[in-house]
């Protein structure tokens, strides 16, 4: 799912920037590929869905507060997307 795609599949549903948790489940049912988990801040990590064109704020999994949704662990994050949005095998970025 190109960047625009997914831009415009948030906006359908009622969303311009975030991403959150609900939202999330349901574009994880339509769209397997393309999940990944990568650092943010000291020693926690993130969950996304990568896009063509470049990886976008917009598309990082969000909290109820509009901060974005953080883990201690890479495997604390697989477990997330295994348990929450059935994603198996999300990518995992080391940079």
């Amino acid at each position: 799912m190109a960047e625009d795609t997914i831009t415009e599949w948030l906006i359908r549903k009622g969303r311009k920037k975030e991403l959150n948790v609900e939202l999330a489940k349901q574009l994880a049912s339509e769209s397997r590929l393309g999940w990944y988990i990568a650092p943010h801040g000291h020693k926690r990590y993130i969950i996304g869905k990568v896009t063509l064109q470049k990886l976008s704020s917009r598309h990082i999994v969000m909290d109820d507060e509009g901060k974005a949704l953080t883990f201690e662990s890479i495997e604390d994050a697989k477990t997330f997307l295994r348990d929450e949005l059935k994603i198996l095998t999300p990518q995992v970025f080391n940079f």
